[in-house]
This record gives structure tokens, sequence and C-alpha cells, in this order.
């Protein structure tokens, strides 16, 4: 039972440490970053007066932003690496089963907003677009047909990293609870026996001080009886001498 609470504490401290490396994934990827970044490029596309300030927002945008992947490809090889240890340790100290937390990268997304980044190019970023287009014009075709687009990457990919999370974690918590489980279970069994135990031993020594009682009425009875053999025999010789 010591052993295990230790390794409660333990699983205990490493969630704690797990909510903080997720917390920082999702500074990272996660949607509300995401709309600050869209809301702060539109606003500048907006009150831009000139030319390059429009392209800068929008080379600003897609880089920012595969950086943020890429940087949250190294926090989540740095959440798989904490958890491969983790599961070993409570593997081989604990008795749980060992799990590989399954891989998971953001190389996929990564492609997607290289492939949107491309058409940016092609379709923006050149002088005729910039000087055929008007601002407002631009802007509001950047972010319904590319923006947009890159918003969704980033929606599937939030969903993608909760589910990878999960499936990292869940089995370590599944086993907890069902070993945390099995030993309250083992605890009461031994309750159960000790109880069982104290009962038996009062039983036993309520028998012996009733075994006790009657051995001494019994050495009473045998006093008694001697007394009375002893009176008989004194009376018998009386009556053998009156005669």
């Amino acid at each position: 039972k010591e052993n295990f609470e230790k390794g409660l504490q333990r699983f205990q401290a490493l969630r704690s440490v797990f909510s903080q490396q997720t917390n920082k994934l999702f500074t990272l990827l996660g949607m509300e970053a995401l709309k600050l970044k869209v809301h702060n490029t539109r606003e500048t596309m907006v009150n831009a007066k000139f030319t390059k300030t429009m392209r800068d927002a929008m080379d600003g945008f897609f880089e920012e932003l595969k950086g943020r992947l890429v940087s949250s490809d190294e926090q989540i090889d740095e959440i798989k690496k904490m958890m491969d240890v983790m599961y070993d340790k409570f593997s081989k100290e604990h008795g749980l089963r060992k799990t590989e937390p399954p891989a998971f990268s953001t190389l996929r997304y990564q492609k997607e907003l290289a492939k949107l980044e491309r058409a940016y190019k092609e379709q923006f970023n050149t002088a005729f677009n910039m000087i055929a287009n008007e601002k407002m014009t631009l802007t509001t075709k950047f972010f319904e047909t590319l923006a947009s687009r890159v918003v969704h990457v980033y929606e599937v990919a939030n969903r993608d990293v909760e589910n990878w999370l999960k499936a990292v974690i869940s089995p370590m918590e599944s086993q907890v609870r069902e070993h945390q489980l099995q030993l309250r279970r083992r605890l009461e069994s031994i309750k159960r026996i000790y109880k069982a135990t104290d009962t038996l031993e009062d039983r036993i020594l309520e028998l012996e001080n009733i075994e006790k009682s009657i051995r001494a009425q019994m050495d009473d009875l045998q006093i008694l009886k001697q007394h009375m053999s002893n009176a008989l025999e004194f009376e018998g010789s009386d009556s053998a001498e009156a005669a």
C-alpha cells in the first residue's frame, strides 16, 4: 500500500506536469492564438497605406503560423518522451502494463499550410495583383479564400492533438484507477480477515473463561464430594463403635 501511495503521488505530479506541457502546446497551436493573429493581420492590412505593408502582413501571417506548427511538433516530442519514461517507470515499479504512447506529428498540417502559402504567392503576392486590387478587395479575398482555409487546418490540428493527448494519458489513468480499486478491495479483504480473527480470538477467550469456570465448579464439586465421602465414613465409624 505504501509503495502504491508513493506511485499515486508520482502520478498526480505527472498529471500536473502533463497539464502544464499541454497548456504550453495549446499556447502555440490553440485557436485563441490563431484568432488573435488573424485579427491583428486584418487590422494591419485594413490600415495599411503602402503595398509593402500589405505584403509584409500576409507574409508574416504564414511565417508565424508555420513557426507555431514547428514549435508545436517540438513540444509534442517533449510530451511523448516524458510519457515514454513514465510508462516505463510505472511498469517496473508498480507492475502496470507497459504501453507505448502513440506517435504524433504536425507535418501533415505543415504541408497543408505550405500549399496555401504557395497559392498566396501565386494569387496575391505579385506586383500586378497588388496594384490591380484595391486594399479592401485584396484584404477580403485573402481572408475569404486563404486565411479561412488556414483556420480550418488549425481546427483539424487542434482536434487531432486533443485526441492524441487523450490517447497518451488515458491508458495510464485507467490502469492507476484499476490498480487503486484492486488495492482497496485487498485492503477491505484484509480488514474483514482481521475482524474475523479478532472475533474468533474473543470467542476463544470467552470459551476459555467458561472452561475455567466449569473446571472451578468441578473442583468445588470434587471437594464437596470428598467432604461428603469423609462425612459418611465418619458416620459409619461412629455407628460401628456404638454397636
